[in-house]
């Protein structure tokens, strides 16, 4: 079996380590492993995480395209060698590529490659999607295009495959999205939660130590267990802590970007620079660092303030911590880790700001001047079906809706002004802030779950699926990739902290 993913930080690499160990198990035989990455053997996880007889390839062409700097050509050349090394062609029909986030698009070169490796040499082939390049990640279509896959039926035949694949989703409503459209070929795979083992009051008190030396000040600390991702919207979340607790520290647990998201790391960090805010930026990233369970369990709340999920993991990390979890509640993720059995008592629709807060006419013309971009930015078969209307400023706004200047603006008012000008607004909010000393922790489910093992039998089921899967029909390729379309272009989908650069 050959897994292909990225070893960046996030919810892919942790389901790919909790999982591969249950999945050989389940094998019931000799199961050959080799994880294919195109990130750096720096960003590899160690030895420890993964069954030592898992083979780690590191080949710099898988990685994402907009990184690159070599030729088109050059990069599918050299990701065709790799597969072909890897995989001899006397064990290719014995073999399964299991593909994560091909339907994101960050690599359509590899994208092609691996359909192409698999149509000719009888290799199974799993698409596992956590993310779409038309569910508002419409930057990715200039990528696409400078591959020559600038129409929506190749698009859609290079992230949703065009061969004899399965796709597997992470959520329910984009099985359902998919299902609708491909029928028997789509199967839903809610992501494995498992709760780490207890760790000791003696680790504890050194992680507690760890944390005091590098933030000295021994204030309490409010996490967010993420790097700098602009669906993340962290500036609500340093909004929450200043509102909630303001002699908290807030701190996110990596501090890396990738290219296209560094305007935004850059941007927090200048404003809260500016602002003199009580933040600490990749807290984890230094060698000696503790891990992110050990640190959540030292924290006095998680925070998690996305817009935009593929499953939510999280929410299952604060819950296994047993700390207060603060969060906005989403839609396509909330259905599936309550089917789990989890329950978050502190959610909350959004946060909604006065008007008085913000330069209304300023904010009024860089979101027209961002709904113009946003309109540009979609490829031009889609522009006409782009229609999410106006904001209106008279009435209070949600937060998440507002671009960043709106954000920072907001959060450069003194923080006890700001709360008292908001406090009526959100009533979920204001009930929190009242019962702070008595915050309830997101408990762990006391029923069933989806544990490594339960997924290993699943997985092999959809594996054997995919051993026998005939041809995919492209005008239901077509479509479930229009019913995406459909739900990336809502206007409930647009958020601006989502499109700006």
């Amino acid at each position: 079996m050959v897994v292909h993913h990225h070893w960046r930080p996030g919810g892919v690499r942790k389901v790919v380590e909790l999982t591969l160990p249950a999945i050989r198990r389940a094998a019931h035989r000799d199961l050959k492993v080799t994880l294919l990455s195109g990130s750096p053997a720096s960003e590899h996880p160690i030895t420890a995480n993964l069954p030592a007889e898992v083979a780690i390839h590191s080949v710099p062409a898988c990685d994402y395209f907009s990184e690159q700097s070599i030729p088109p050509e050059t990069i599918a050349c050299r990701i065709r060698k790799a597969l072909e090394s890897i995989i001899p062609s006397e064990q290719a029909d014995r073999t399964l590529i299991w593909f994560h986030n091909p339907g994101l698009a960050r690599n359509g070169l590899l994208n092609r490659e691996v359909m192409d490796f698999c149509e000719k040499s009888g290799t199974s082939l799993i698409l596992h999607h956590h993310d779409f390049w038309c569910s508002g990640r419409w930057a990715r279509w200039q990528e696409l295009e400078r591959c020559e896959w600038g129409t929506l039926e190749k698009a859609a035949g290079i992230s949703l495959g065009r061969g004899g694949a399965v796709q597997v989703t992470l959520n329910l409503a984009d099985f359902k999205s998919l299902d609708e459209a491909m029928g028997g070929q789509v199967f839903h795979l809610a992501n494995p939660v498992v709760r780490p083992s207890k760790i000791s009051s003696r680790r504890i008190c050194a992680v507690q130590k760890w944390v005091n030396q590098e933030l000295p000040n021994s204030k309490p600390i409010w996490v967010c267990p993420t790097r700098f991702l602009r669906r993340k919207n962290l500036l609500e979340a340093i909004l929450l802590t200043r509102w909630l607790r303001p002699d908290a520290v807030f701190v996110t647990t990596s501090g890396m970007a990738s290219g296209d998201e560094l305007p935004y790391a850059r941007m927090i960090q200048a404003a809260a620079e500016k602002g003199n805010w009580n933040v600490r930026f990749g807290l984890l990233d230094k060698p000696d660092a503790p891990k992110v369970d050990e640190l959540l369990r030292v924290a006095e709340v998680a925070l998690l303030t996305s817009v935009q999920e593929g499953f939510g993991m999280g929410f299952v990390e604060a819950s296994a911590a047993g700390i207060p979890l603060i969060a906005r509640a989403m839609p396509d993720v909330m259905p599936d880790l309550e089917a789990l059995g989890f329950q978050f008592p502190h959610l909350y629709p959004d946060v909604y700001i006065d008007p008085a807060l913000l330069d209304i006419s300023a904010e009024f013309e860089r979101q027209a001047r961002l709904l113009l971009m946003a309109k540009e930015n979609l490829p031009s078969v889609l522009a006409s079906r782009f229609q999410p209307g106006t904001r209106d400023f008279e009435h209070p706004i949600a937060f998440s809706r507002l671009t960043w200047q709106g954000q920072v603006e907001v959060l450069n008012h003194p923080s006890k002004q700001a709360w008292e000008a908001c406090r009526s607004l959100n009533p979920v909010l204001e009930k929190i802030h009242t019962s702070m000393d008595s915050l309830e922790s997101s408990p762990w489910p006391k029923s069933p779950i989806q544990s490594p093992s339960r997924y290993a039998k699943s997985f092999w089921k959809i594996a054997s699926v995919a051993k026998h899967q005939s041809m995919t029909d492209p005008a239901a390729v077509l479509l479930a990739q229009s019913r995406l379309i459909d739900r990336g272009l809502d206007p409930a989908a647009f958020f601006p902290v989502q499109v700006e650069m």
